[in-house]
This record gives structure tokens, sequence and C-alpha cells, in this order.
């Protein structure tokens, strides 16, 4: 009963900082550094209620590996925190996400204004040349594109295939590929508002250089996420 209470506090306190803050930080939204910095705020505000209200916690590894320049930022997925985390992690982050999100008052206009890279999943091959187009400029100016390759959320303790199209993105771009591998779906759980108290683990791993074909690639990318990723470990051991 306490882990729902304590659930159903933080969910209505994360959905008034975005109206709050959305509304009342809105002249902000003009300007695209602004906006992402508004952005990035709110986010470590969410990490702080999350560990203050639910109980949960984060465990970060890797933190020399955050690239102050331009990269891309594969995570697995397995709950929204992993979108808040990063957000807050990186220094000058850029979100790949569904363009349906845009539809959403306030969030979606803090997502536009922020400068995320929109895709529109039923586009077919013109979505997915003016997604890299986009990260391409957004890496030559020095931002984090952040993108989950398994293409949509995977429970802790399975695994799933990398979708093809973050091997596009790292040929089109020839930077770094940051994997970073979690278990956030133990303690923020999905479907539902309900959190688990705990630490979550976040590993920010080492870069894949660019130069590699595109099947190596997927493969190194592949191997280093589930080597990585906390909720594989009892798996590994067996």
């Amino acid at each position: 009963m306490l882990i729902a209470i304590r659930s159903l506090i933080f969910t209505i306190l994360l959905i008034l900082s975005i109206a709050v803050m959305g509304i009342i930080c809105l002249p902000m939204i003009i300007n695209k550094n602004a906006a992402r910095k508004t952005v990035q705020l709110w986010a470590r505000i969410a990490l702080w209620l999350l560990h203050h209200i639910a109980g949960v916690k984060l465990h970060l590894e890797g933190k020399k590996n955050i690239p102050q320049s331009g990269a891309i930022i594969a995570a697995n997925h397995q709950s929204m925190w992993e979108t808040i985390a990063l957000y807050a992690l990186m220094p000058k982050p850029v979100m790949v996400l569904k363009k349906e999100l845009l539809n959403i008052p306030v969030y979606g206009w803090w997502a536009r204004g922020a400068g995320n890279v929109a895709i529109d999943r039923q586009g077919g091959a013109k979505a997915l040349r003016a997604m890299t187009r986009q990260t391409v400029e957004h890496i030559e100016t020095g931002e984090q594109v952040i993108v989950f390759p398994e293409g949509t959320r995977i429970p802790p303790g399975e695994r799933a295939s990398i979708k093809p199209g973050v091997a596009g993105l790292y040929a089109a771009t020839k930077t770094i590929c940051v994997p970073v591998a979690h278990d956030s779906g133990r303690h923020w759980l999905h479907p539902g508002i309900k959190k688990i108290p705990g630490t979550i683990t976040m590993r920010i791993l080492p870069p894949i250089q660019p130069g590699l074909d595109r099947k190596s690639f997927t493969e190194e990318l592949r191997g280093s996420l589930e080597r990585a990723r906390p909720d594989l470990e009892d798996q590994r051991h067996d």
C-alpha cells in the first residue's frame, strides 16, 4: 500500500511539474538552447522527486564516457526513466522520438522547442532520410543524439534485436556511438504508475569508434549492451 501511495504522489508531482514549469517558463521556448536547459532542469527535478518521493535512486557508472561533443547515444529501452535520465546527464542532448508525442499539450511544445528529432514511424524511407539528415545536423553542432536502437520498450530480462536505423545513423554521421545500459524497468514499471523503491544502475560504456561496417557495428552495439545490462547479470552467470 505504501509503495502505491508513494508512486501516486510522485506521478501527480511529475505531471504538475510539467504543467507548471512548461507554462511559467514558456518565454524560454523561443530559443532552442534555453528551451533545452529548461527541459534539463525539469529532468533533474524529476529524478530528485523520484528519489525522495518514490525511493528510486540512480547509480551511475562510466561518467567519464559521457561525450562532450557530437555523438550518438544508444540506450536499451525499458521505461520512461531513461528518457529523463539521459536528458539530465548529457551536456547537449537531443532525443529521437515518435512524432505523435509532439501533439501532447505542453510536453509536445517543449519537445519541439528543444530541437528534438521527431520521426513518423509510418513514413517509410522518406522519414528515415529526414531523421538521418537532422541527426547529422545536430551532431555537427556538437549535440548528443539519443536513440533507442531496439525500437520499443523491452521488459527487464528480455532481449531484442537491434533495428537497422541506428546503423544507418552511425554510417551517415561518421561519429562515435556511446552505448548505455541500465535496468530501469525493475523500478519504473511499464505499463502503470508503480515505482519499486531501489537503485537503477546506468552504465555509460566506452564509445564505439566510427569506421565499422553496418553488420560489425550492430553486433558490437548489441554485444556491448547485453554484456553491460544489469538485468541480464543472472543469466550471464548461469
